[in-house]
């Protein structure tokens, strides 16, 4: 349980932190980091909506939304029974984005964007965005193409005695005399 939290925690700080360089040194500027590939630009006024856009202006809302959501996941985390270790990373990614998006929301008042593809028309997104989307794609993966294990029956202990054990010819006893 208290690594999943801590797991949550630092991905969230990784979060705050590269929203906070983004505001500080991104107004005004696009930085191209893989040319024609990805870039970072401040989308200006933020993003008071959710993905691609959609409800926009809806910023209490989504928060309420991110909040709740983020209670749930985050007592999964602290039961911590998934069938699969990529159900559980799933959980900690989506986590951890919900959050870092939430916090946003509720103490800035609209989500920080700053990343861009530059080879497509795709709006732009965050760190917190990207683990959203990663945790989605890895419990879908895991729960559409991976074989849940199969819990081994417990073992029964049997006694031991001479009677027990097979004859010599390898036929067992009846159990009549």
């Amino acid at each position: 349980m208290f690594t999943n939290l801590l797991c949550v925690a630092v991905l969230f700080a990784a979060d705050r932190i590269f929203k906070a360089a983004a505001a500080a040194y991104l107004a005004d500027k696009t930085l191209v980091l893989i040319p024609g590939i990805l870039g970072l630009r401040l989308l200006e006024g933020g993003n008071t909506g959710a993905a691609f856009g959609w409800f926009s202006g809806s910023t209490k809302v989504l928060a309420i939304i991110s909040c709740v959501c983020s209670a749930v996941l985050l007592i999964l985390l602290m039961i911590n029974r998934f069938p699969r270790e990529m159900e559980r990373w799933g959980v900690i990614l989506i986590c951890a984005g919900a959050l870092g998006n939430l916090y946003d929301r509720a103490f800035i008042g609209s989500v920080t964007d700053y990343l861009e593809f530059l080879f497509m028309d795709f709006p732009i997104f965050n760190f917190a965005d990207a683990l959203v989307d990663i945790g989605c794609v890895l419990i879908a993966v895991s729960v559409f193409f991976l074989p849940e294990k199969k819990k081994a029956p417990a073992a029964v202990p049997q006694e031991e005695s001479e009677e027990d054990e097979p004859e010599e010819d390898g036929a067992e006893e009846d159990g009549e005399d």
